[in-house]
């Protein structure tokens, strides 16, 4: 992708997906009672995404892979979950972009290794709660990326009460 694009999308997104775009966003918000280090962890690091995928590929640097493993075993294509997806920017303890993969459930999209964008803003409360908002963009038209777009509309929403769950009654490491 165009790092022009990448940054329009930024600005967009932590804007508030303001007037600016008129480009379809699935938009995922929830506010957690725990340390900004703890929810940042939780999205940089393998051990910190065990709440959702027992095993990752986590490199925190722009172009270091992004991968969560959701399925135990592979597909008909050998894949298992993330693969392929990688950071395309991140700021410390503020904010974690990356491209997100398909799942089986959209085998077009899937198998065509077609992406969405996914940026994750932190924003500490003061009050030993986190702001977690979630924005995935940069959808196309088309019936296999509208049932794209409904399954994510499920699954972010998944993954942040996950998120909330483990770190409000969970021990962290």
């Amino acid at each position: 992708m165009n790092p022009y694009r990448i940054l329009f999308c930024l600005i967009t997104v932590l804007a508030g997906g303001s007037a600016m775009s008129t480009e379809r966003m699935l938009i995922k918000e929830v506010t957690i009672r725990a340390s900004l280090d703890d929810v940042w962890h939780a999205w940089t690091t393998e051990d910190g995404l065990r709440f959702i995928s027992r095993e990752s590929n986590v490199e925190l640097r722009r172009g270091g892979p992004y991968e969560w493993f959701i399925a135990g075993s592979a597909d008909e294509n050998g894949k298992r979950g993330g693969e392929g997806a990688q950071i395309l920017a991140y700021l410390p303890k503020e904010m974690i972009a990356f491209s997100w993969t398909f799942p089986p459930d959209v085998p077009e999209l899937r198998n065509a290794s077609q992406t969405t964008q996914v940026v994750v803003k932190l924003n500490d409360q003061g009050d030993g709660t986190v702001h977690v908002r979630l924005t995935a963009h940069e959808w196309q038209d088309g019936e296999a990326w509208d049932a794209g777009f409904r399954y994510f509309d499920q699954a972010w929403a998944y993954v942040l009460a996950s998120l909330k769950k483990h770190l409000e009654t969970e021990s962290v490491a």
